[in-house]
């Protein structure tokens, strides 16, 4: 009776294995945790000057996230846990005061994590005004967005007299500008884009500190549908449908088909993100059906055309 029992459940493990194997219920994340984590800047024992510390390192293939700490004097004497955070860039911003620190990172997906990477370091005073780094505060690098207005915003840095802000696409300079104040207001063209700020003061100045943005304010193309065509009767239950659309440059871009089971599109049947052809499995009856494309910058194309099919087989 007992090993009855083991049979079935053994049976049972491996029927739920398949199945969700089946339907993408199973995420197999890569083995990481033999990588190492290298770390670029700020070196084992390199001194950085105070205010805005640069940290950055390399990225690993098949990690999600990256945890990181930042402890003074050192992780084996910690005396302050100052940061402690996690994200999916291989950079961070940090505002340190004079003194002796360490700093670490470790790799993670959801199933596997590597061991912590350790360097030690010194923020020293700053020597001259172009030592000072500016701590960029917004928008977050790398933002992907469909409005062109945008208010730049970042650290004050002692003694600065202006800032200079620019934009660029690629190596070309579009627009440079100055202010006195910590904010700017702008509207950015289209494009994959570079905006940076530097502070200056008389004949000196700092680095610049660049962040990047995609500025994608075109919806994109609405789709043509071409199978099944308007009115046709389909013989088979499982039901391609095919359109087209030309992309556009800029974001990333989506299709979402609609089927619905009435005229007045009110009786929604599916609804999915899908990939030209998307076949389907479908009752008998009539259904009209649309798609509509997106991207990543949250535009969206007008609906399509409504097609009727009817499944009769």
């Amino acid at each position: 009776m007992k090993q009855s029992l083991l049979n079935a459940l053994g049976s049972l493990i491996i029927i739920c294995f398949l199945s969700c194997e089946e339907e993408g219920g199973l995420l197999f994340e890569s083995d990481i945790s033999e990588q190492n984590v290298s770390l670029i800047a700020p070196g084992e024992g390199t001194s950085v000057p105070e205010g805005t510390i640069f940290f950055d390192w390399e990225a690993i293939d098949d990690a999600s996230t990256y945890e990181v700490q930042v402890a003074r004097p050192d992780f084996e004497n910690t005396e302050q846990l100052l940061y402690n955070f996690e994200d999916s860039l291989n950079t961070a911003q940090l505002s340190l005061n004079i003194g002796e620190y360490a700093w670490r990172v470790r790799a993670k997906n959801s199933g596997y994590q590597t061991e912590y990477t350790t360097a030690s370091f010194s923020v020293v005073p700053v020597e001259s005004f172009s030592d000072y780094n500016i701590l960029l505060i917004s928008p977050e690098n790398g933002l992907i967005t469909n409005s062109a207005s945008q208010e730049l915003s970042w650290q004050e840095i002692p003694d600065a007299a202006q800032y200079r802000i620019q934009v660029l696409e690629g190596a070309i300079l579009l627009s440079e500008d100055t202010s006195e104040n910590t904010s700017f207001d702008i509207n950015f063209p289209e494009g994959n884009l570079t905006w940076q700020v530097r502070a200056e003061n008389g004949t000196e100045s700092t680095f610049y500190s660049t962040r990047d943005i995609l500025v994608d304010t075109t919806p994109p193309n609405t789709p043509s549908l071409t199978s099944p065509m308007d009115g046709e009767t389909v013989i088979l239950s499982q039901v391609s449908f095919e359109w087209t659309r030309e992309e556009l440059e800029g974001s990333a871009e989506f299709d979402s088909i609609y089927i619905y089971q009435d005229k007045n599109l009110e009786e929604l049947v599916e609804k999915q993100e899908a990939i030209s052809p998307y076949e389907t499995p479908l009752d008998n009856d009539t259904y009209f059906w649309l798609v509509r494309s997106f991207d990543q910058a949250n535009n969206n194309s007008s609906n399509s055309t409504v097609f009727e099919v009817t499944v009769d087989n």
